[in-house]
This record gives C-alpha cells, sequence and structure tokens, in this order.
C-alpha cells in the first residue's frame, strides 16, 4: 500500500486556497460573493487528517508499537511551530488592528488570551466583545480541534473495532446535521457561542476519514484522474452555489455527510506523476501555512494599502486579489521552507532522539 499520496496533497493545498480566497475576496471587489461557502475547507482538512493520521499511526498505536509521548511529540512538531509563530505575529498585528478600531487596549482580555492561545487552548476572555476563541489568529480555531482529535485517535479511535466505529460516526453524523439544521450553517466552531458545534463537525469528518481510510486499506481501489479533477471541482462549485443559498443547511449537511469524504475516498484512488505531482507537493507543503499565514497578510496589505497609496486596497482593481494569492503562495512557501519544516525536524529529534530525514518528516500530515 503507498505511503504516500500526492493526490491528497493537492486537494489539500486547494482547500488552504479556498480558505484564502473566502477571506480575501473583497480584494477581487466580490465581497461576500467569492467562494462564500469556503469554510467547507475546514472540514475537508478534518476528513484528510482522519485518513492520513490512520495512514501514518493506524497500525503503529494498535500494535503498540509507538508511544503516546512520541506520537504527541510528532504532532506537535507538525502543527505547533507555525501556529505559535502565527500567534505572536498576530498579537502585534490583530492588536494594533483593534486598537485602532476600538480607540483602546482590551489588555486584561488580551493578556488572558494570549496565555490561553499560546498554550494552544481557546480563550473565553471576550476581548472587546467579539467572542472569538483565537483573536490574534482566527484561523487557528480549527488547530485546536484538530489536536482534540489527534489525541482521541490515540487513545481509543484508532483501537476502535469497525462496528463501534460505524457506530460512533452514526451518532456524530446525526449529532452534526441537527448542529447545522439549528444555526443554518455549519460555519461554526470558532467563537464563545458555538464552540461546542465544533466538536460536532471534527468528531463527523475525522471518523470520515478514518472509515475512508480503512476501506481502502482493506481493497484499494483505483479511480480516473477525469473523474477526481471533476469532483475537485464540484466541491469548488458548491462553494460558490451557497451565493445562491445562504440560508439552506442541507448543502452544509450533503457536502460535509457525503462530498467531502468521496473528493477524499476518490483522491485516494489515484495517482499523480511528473508535474502534476511536482504541483501537488507544491500546494501540499505550502498548504498550512497559506492557511495560517493569511489572517495578518489581509490585515497588513489592507494597511499597507491605505498608507502608501491612500486608497482601500479594494478600491485597485480586482488583480489586486490574483496578486495578493500568489504573494501570499510564495510567502508561504519560503515560510515551509525556512521555519515550518527545520522547526519540525529539530523538534521530532528534540522528542524522540532520532534524526529523522525531512522526506519522511514530509510525509506526515
Amino acid at each position: 500500500m503507498r505511503r504516500y499520496f500526492e493526490s491528497l496533497d493537492l486537494v489539500r493545498g486547494i482547500a488552504a486556497c479556498a480558505v484564502l480566497v473566502y477571506h480575501a475576496d473583497f480584494m477581487f471587489g466580490l465581497r461576500h460573493q467569492l467562494l462564500p461557502g469556503g469554510y467547507l475547507a475546514v472540514d475537508l482538512f478534518f476528513v484528510l487528517s482522519g485518513f492520513v493520521l490512520s495512514l501514518n499511526y493506524q497500525n503503529a498505536i494498535t500494535c503498540g508499537e509507538i508511544s503516546f509521548r512520541k506520537y504527541l511529540t510528532a504532532r506537535l512538531a507538525r502543527l505547533y511551530p507555525l501556529f505559535v509563530a502565527t500567534t505572536v505575529i498576530g498579537l502585534v498585528v490583530m492588536t494594533a488592528r483593534h486598537k485602532a478600531n476600538y480607540g483602546y487596549f482590551d489588555a486584561a482580555a488580551l493578556v488572558k488570551s494570549a496565555a490561553l492561545n499560546l498554550a494552544m487552548l481557546p480563550s473565553f476572555a471576550n476581548a472587546y466583545g467579539t467572542g472569538t476563541l483565537f483573536i490574534f489568529n482566527p484561523a487557528t480555531w480549527s488547530i485546536f480541534f484538530e489536536m482534540v482529535a489527534s489525541v482521541l485517535f490515540f487513545v481509543c479511535l484508532a483501537r476502535l473495532g469497525a462496528q463501534a466505529l460505524m457506530l460512533l460516526l452514526a451518532a456524530a453524523a446525526a449529532a452534526l446535521a441537527a448542529t447545522i439544521i439549528w444555526f443554518g450553517t455549519a460555519d461554526l466552531g470558532y467563537a464563545t457561542e458555538n464552540i461546542w458545534a465544533g466538536f460536532a463537525r471534527v468528531a463527523f469528518s475525522f471518523m470520515a476519514g478514518m472509515v475512508v481510510y480503512r476501506l481502502y486499506r482493506r481493497r484499494p481501489w483505483q479511480c480516473p484522474r477525469a473523474l477526481y479533477y471533476l469532483a475537485i471541482a464540484a466541491i469548488i462549485g458548491l462553494m460558490q452555489v451557497k451565493l445562491h443559498f445562504p440560508s439552506s443547511p442541507w448543502l452544509d449537511i450533503a457536502a460535509i455527510g457525503v462530498l467531502l469524504p468521496a473528493l477524499v475516498a476518490i483522491s485516494a484512488g489515484v495517482s499523480l506523476t511528473g508535474m502534476e505531482a511536482g504541483a501537488a507537493r507544491f500546494l501540499g507543503e505550502t498548504s498550512y501555512a497559506v492557511y495560517l499565514t493569511q489572517g495578518s497578510l489581509i490585515i497588513i496589505a489592507a494597511g499597507l494599502s491605505q498608507s502608501l497609496l491612500g486608497e482601500k486596497i479594494y478600491d485597485l482593481g480586482a488583480w489586486v486579489g490574483f496578486a495578493f494569492v500568489a504573494v501570499t503562495l510564495a510567502l508561504s512557501f519560503l515560510t515551509y521552507r525556512f521555519l515550518e519544516l527545520p522547526a519540525r525536524l529539530f523538534l521530532r529529534h528534540l522528542g524522540s532522539g532520532e534524526r529523522m530525514p525531512a522526506e519522511q518528516v514530509r510525509s506526515q500530515i
């Protein structure tokens, strides 16, 4: 069975870009009109995590070949360096932005939030009354849930039999559907008022990824490239179709419950080679940085436009949006190459005492 799937890299990279466009749509002159369903990419991240963690650790955990300490070290080495770096940058950028917007420093709440957020924990300090759990880098809310799922994977999920896993998945599906219907959307989990909904999102999608992996491991399948690219296009199209059905929870339920797991299943059956594989690896390697750096980069870009050019960034023309995406990808690659990957290597070596080749570290989600 393959140990690396470039096809999943491409999906992860496209999902990160979808979130970027979702947040930077105003730079294209299309505020709230470009990929309004981009938040569904987060659920796709969770499905991918369930598949890839199962691929990399399922056998080692069930056979007792890896300790919790070594496993947790690997997960923290993968997620924490860029998490803390972007949180620190966001502490400066977002605090300055809030000072400009509100006219004061909410010192007590900001200090509490910083202490908790740097520890990868949500803050209920309610700085500036926003209710944001990770105020310095709002995108990191999903990384908190990623870590929760990672710990539960080692503690119990990886050891579940097929029947128990399917029963839990069914229960999670029911809870998620009820949550989406109640709120009218799946865009949940990032704020004090809906944090509990984030558990429903990650529980279903992560276990769905586990199920896809187990089915694939039992009998690997192959899928045509045309179906693979059609599935990717369908998901992107669905994110855009949300523009015309903003209040319908059923599209979110269908996407998360069926289409996103199906995309991962199709991706598992596709092998990319040549330039396709190279592009996929590039997008996969930069995806985490694209996802976590975009918040501060958007604020910085908007501020520079106003201070240097005297104009709002969305008044400059749609070309700014394309340029911003290109610059973010370039900076994200540099971030991966010179910060994320070296830090990951160092922390894994520090935790395990074993020197690990860069290629092996790259293979871990």
